[in-house]
């Protein structure tokens, strides 16, 4: 049984993991090498308790008895007896695979050891491990991790079905909404189907098709606006199979499908045009930092948030 979960890296995807589980009841130990990350932390903890209540979501406990649940830690020997631990460091495999065979020597023999990865192969950062290797496996959530539900579980070659329903039980008791994925594939699925949409995107843009404010529009307010209640197969069910098979042949040979380059990205990086970090990108971000723009963002997705959590209630007692 998980009582008590380690996760390594305290940067955006793992505050927000941990941000997930000990509001939702669960104690976690955050490990980083660098202290002053794990004091920003701290800080993004208070202010995001006090978003989801501004924004009408107030957790059933106290401020104060969620973050006692919190252990902040730079030794990753601290996480050794947690049942469930989390990688979520930088995307570099040679320190993924460093810190798998640590966490192999140096966890109980029952911790199941997971990577919060989706750019890198999993059978590549486990290559080392041995003590767990039944007991190892991907366990991917989506920026930002505390608000967007979905997370991709990949369960290790050597794993046991009951390890991964073990997992996969927990995940949902924690608020998440889980998918298998049931093959190791590069970007997993959810990934996949973001960089499909991209390049289509990208080609739109690049050959002169559209401008870059009805380009966004046409996907906030068409498809992105289906797609937040809704997934594919379903807007498929209800536009008629019959019909969406007709357009799959007439518009997929059409649609692009190279790999190419795409000097709009490259002209701004080279501008030093990064995005919202640099107060410029596609479009201008003016007048605050990029934490500000961060959780102005992440206020509309809470709101978002209670709509879908009110939707999944309803699926589920119907």
């Amino acid at each position: 049984m998980i009582q008590k979960v380690g996760i390594i890296g305290s940067g955006t995807m793992g505050f927000g993991i941990a941000f997930q589980f000990i509001t939702n009841g669960m104690p976690v130990v955050l490990q980083d090498v660098k202290e002053e990350s794990l004091e920003l932390a701290k800080e993004k903890l208070q202010t995001y308790l006090t978003i989801f209540r501004d924004e009408g979501m107030p957790f059933k406990d106290s401020d104060e008895i969620i973050k006692s649940r919190l252990t902040c830690t730079v030794e990753i020997e601290d996480i050794a007896d947690c049942d469930l631990v989390i990688e979520s460091a930088t995307e570099n495999l040679k320190l993924k695979q460093k810190i798998f065979k640590h966490l192999d020597e140096i966890c109980a023999e029952h911790t199941i050891l997971t990577s919060n990865t989706s750019s890198l192969s999993m059978s590549d950062i486990i290559r080392d491990v041995e003590k767990h290797k039944g007991r190892v496996m991907l366990t991917h959530f989506f920026n930002p991790a505390h608000i967007v539900p979905l997370v991709e579980l990949l369960k290790g070659p050597d794993m046991k079905q009951e390890t991964y329903e073990e997992v996969d039980a927990f995940m949902k008791k924690m608020g998440k909404v889980t998918i298998e994925v049931r093959r190791e594939v590069p970007g997993l699925v959810a990934n996949r189907i973001q960089t499909a949409l991209a390049r289509e995107a990208l080609s739109l843009l690049e050959d002169g098709v559209v401008s870059e404010e009805d380009l966004e529009s046409a996907i906030f307010a068409g498809p992105g606006f289906r797609f937040a209640s809704s997934g594919m197969l379903k807007i498929m069910d209800f536009g008629g199979l019959d019909v969406w098979d007709i357009v799959m042949e007439q518009l997929q040979p059409k649609i692009e499908s190279d790999v190419r380059m795409f000097p709009i990205i490259k002209d701004k990086i080279d501008q030093g045009n990064l995005g919202v970090k640099s107060s410029k990108g596609f479009f201008k971000y003016p007048g605050m930092g990029l934490d500000e723009y961060v959780i102005e963002r992440d206020r509309s997705l809470i709101q978002q948030l209670q709509t879908f959590n009110k939707r999944e209630k309803a699926i589920d007692h119907a």
